[in-house]
């Protein structure tokens, strides 16, 4: 007869473990699709869609009404951009992509609002006949087309203060810039020039100085900054580069003039800002910083301006004294 072993036995264990390993078996394929099945069929618990949602005791029912006044639907794809005539706000451009292939070229509409009726914000209830239903809105169509990039048109601009230029820029790095004819009430647009200083262009903005008319700045995603002016009296090179910086080390996300147009904010994914002084007035004043460009420049390394993930907004105050990323 077998004694009973001591728990204590170095080989007791020994014994115990090859029992337990006779005893294994080899799971199937098939059986584990079972298990999970059976698991899901008994176990979990399928979460509530939103058509499924009964409303409760405090839920509040929001009916939406179509407002619009007039309709566009040129475009093939998304939308990325839109922009308004300063001088003429029945002038608008659009751009985005021309479809949804990876080499899908890049599109851009301009269009006149004027043909869209002025009419009270109201639902059909409100008016003072219900029956006659809601009006009709008519369809814009494009009266130029914006064209020339090969990839999708993510930033449009109307020159100030006059809105003598439109430029489009892209994810190909191409700023495209066309003349703005206004004459005997009917508007005009030629191709001027195109500049490309980088692979792809984030963001564009017009300097609001009317010292400087026919500015734009714009970001890039190589973490440049450029500053254009527009000059068409110069037929080699209409388009001039006022400034270039390049103290962002990650792709340049956001922009903003201050209100006099004398200053540039930007920042970028590194987590860094920068104000420069564009036009030398700071400088004049000895007010700007160490690297001879800005009058404010604040990085990751400050541990006070770290933002994880970096910034992707900026805009100055109209008194030009703050800054906000």
């Amino acid at each position: 007869m077998p004694f009973p072993q001591d728990p204590q036995d170095p080989d007791h264990q020994d014994h115990q473990d090859n029992d337990m390993h006779d005893e294994d078996e080899i799971i199937q394929g098939d059986e584990i699709d079972e298990v999970f099945e059976g698991d899901d069929a008994e176990g979990d618990v399928a979460m509530d869609s939103d058509d499924d949602h009964e409303m409760g005791e405090g839920d509040e029912e929001i009916l939406l009404h179509n407002d619009s006044i007039a309709y566009f639907d040129a475009h093939k794809d998304s939308v990325f951009a839109i922009a308004q005539h300063p001088i003429y706000p029945q002038l608008i451009a659009t751009g985005g992509s021309e479809g949804e292939a990876d080499d899908a070229p890049g599109k851009g509409y301009v269009f006149d609002t004027s043909a869209a009726v002025s009419r009270p914000v109201l639902p059909p209830s409100f008016q003072s006949d219900p029956s006659a239903g809601q009006q009709q809105n008519p369809q814009l169509t494009p009266i130029f087309e914006i064209d020339g990039h090969t990839d999708s048109i993510n930033a449009l601009a109307f020159t100030l203060p006059k809105g003598e230029f439109l430029a489009s820029a892209g994810m190909d790095g191409r700023l495209r810039v066309y003349a703005v004819g206004t004459g005997n009430n009917q508007f005009q647009f030629q191709f001027l020039a195109e500049s490309q200083e980088t692979e792809e262009i984030n963001w564009l903005l017009p300097c609001p100085s009317a010292d400087f008319p026919n500015t734009l700045a714009l970001g890039a995603s190589d973490g440049s900054v450029w500053v254009f002016t527009i000059d068409p009296t110069d037929s080699a090179s209409p388009i001039q580069i006022i400034q270039s910086y390049f103290l962002h080390t990650g792709p340049c996300t956001a922009g903003a003039w201050s209100a006099d147009g004398n200053l540039l904010a930007t920042v970028s994914e590194d987590a860094s800002m920068h104000v420069f002084d564009v036009w030398g007035v700071a400088a004049a004043k000895n007010l700007i910083t160490d690297n001879g460009q800005t009058v404010v420049s604040l990085t990751e390394a400050d541990q006070r301006f770290a933002v994880e993930g970096g910034l992707y907004s900026v805009a100055i105050s109209p008194s030009g004294n703050f800054v906000a990323a």
